[in-house]
């Protein structure tokens, strides 16, 4: 469980947040809000990573103390390109907006569109326009239509 004084203990799982202009983005507030709701030992921490940069950093996680990263799209395809191992869903597409460490091996998921068609199934769910229209990789996800 999360501490209510935010900090981060021994147990904290940490995650990064990889994108160009991380910490202008609300996406970390968001979810260590949720962890914080959910009672999980969890933070994201926002990397702010300049495109020349990506490389380095990706390659440096496997010997960090995070538990994986959550992927800016500016960065997806590119990141795929650097993992030891990926989802066959990851796979197949291309790109990955998740990547896992284990054992020193970065391992890419997909986690927005399968939160998406999750969240898309559920009987809150009241507009899918505007939900296939916040990427177009959810729009293929439920449109079976595939941009090149």
């Amino acid at each position: 469980m999360m501490n209510n004084d935010n900090s981060i203990t021994v147990e904290t799982a940490l995650y990064g947040y990889i994108a160009e202009e991380a910490h202008s983005n609300r996406f970390s507030a968001i979810v260590n809000k949720l962890f914080k709701g959910n009672d999980v030992n969890a933070m994201i921490i926002p990397m702010n990573i300049r495109p020349d940069d990506v490389t380095f950093t990706i390659s440096q996680m496997r010997s960090s103390k995070l538990s994986g990263a959550v992927i800016g799209m500016e960065y997806q395809e590119e990141v795929f390109g650097l993992l030891d191992d990926a989802s066959s869903t990851a796979q197949a597409s291309g790109y990955c907006d998740f990547i896992r460490i284990v054992d020193g091996k970065l391992i890419g998921e997909l986690i927005m569109p399968s939160a998406l068609e999750k969240f898309a199934q559920s009987d809150d769910f009241q507009d899918d326009i505007a939900l296939n229209s916040m990427t177009r990789y959810f729009y293929e996800l439920t449109t079976g239509e595939y941009y090149e």
